[in-house]
């Protein structure tokens, strides 16, 4: 078993505080109960998770969960900001030194379980934005069998290159190709700017989302509604908002509302420029 993706959004949203708690300590979120595991607060910031049962914690659906970017300036001056910062910009490029981190801090994890608790897995492991790409390296090296990742930054420059010897390896990626999920906006709100490939991602399962146009407010790992392990399908059907993994019947349906609501065109106005009240003009 592993948990769920909902469950890893809920933990993602954690991050920041639970990896300044004291190991052992148990917080619930979205009505699940957890044990913090492992913690990590430095450049990378991380925590390793298990869900509590019936009392008793499950150490065989261990998570470990890492957060995304420290901005310079959002999250201080200190030299771990400047570093996630710095990290930010090299991952344009290639995988980076958080890398290291995040396999150091798995296999922290893995002792832990083994000499605390008699042994456990670690089922799950979950990056956002900058951290993406390197936890899936580290996932796909250790075969973590469900690996859920938002909006991964610099991920087609992750892969292995004589440039880039850190790299996902090919064999890495089939991995990662039967065993990520990878949530992304359809605007790739920030990872437009991560390199010549604009936020592609080459690796994983893709669901996508129909983005906002606001170039920075997607970027959340919150931003997608999540149900189980996939899309809220029914509930973006009902907003009129276009997701992957949706019907024929459904697109036209969101299609329909779209036109719907739209206004006529008001050259005066920006925001009925794109608009349309002819529903076919959104399935082109």
């Amino acid at each position: 078993m592993a948990l769920t993706d909902l469950q890893i959004q809920a933990v993602q949203s954690k991050v920041k505080t639970w990896n300044l708690l004291e190991i052992g300590t148990q917080k619930s979120v979205k009505g699940q109960k957890y044990e913090i595991v492992n913690t990590q607060d430095g450049t990378t910031e991380a925590i390793a998770v298990a869900p509590v049962v019936d009392g008793k914690t499950d150490y065989s659906q261990t998570a470990i969960v890492v957060a995304g970017t420290q901005l310079i300036g959002k999250e201080g001056f200190g030299e771990d900001a400047w570093n996630s910062t710095k990290n930010v910009i090299e991952a344009r490029s290639g995988l980076t030194s958080q890398v290291d981190d995040i396999s150091d801090f798995y296999d922290s994890t893995a002792a832990k379980l083994e000499k605390d608790h008699g042994g456990g897995t670690i089922s799950n492991m979950s990056g956002f934005s900058q951290s993406g790409p390197a936890v899936a390296k580290v996932a796909a090296a250790h075969q973590v069998s469900k690996i859920t990742n938002f909006m991964d930054w610099g991920a087609s420059s992750s892969l292995y290159s004589k440039a880039n010897p850190k790299g996902i390896t090919a064999e890495e990626k089939t991995w990662l190709d039967k065993h990520a999920t990878i949530y992304m906006d359809s605007t790739r709100d920030v990872t437009y700017l991560d390199g010549k490939s604009h936020g592609d991602i080459p690796y994983g399962k893709k669901y996508i989302i129909e983005g906002t146009g606001d170039w920075i407010s997607d970027h959340d790992t919150a931003f997608p509604r999540i149900k189980g392990n996939g899309l809220d399908i029914d509930w973006y059907v009902k907003h009129g908002q276009f997701t992957s993994g949706m019907t024929r019947e459904q697109v036209i349906k969101v299609a329909r509302m779209k036109a719907k609501k739209a206004k006529g065109l008001d050259i005066k106005d920006p925001d009925t420029w794109f608009d349309s009240t002819d529903y076919r003009t959104y399935l082109l």
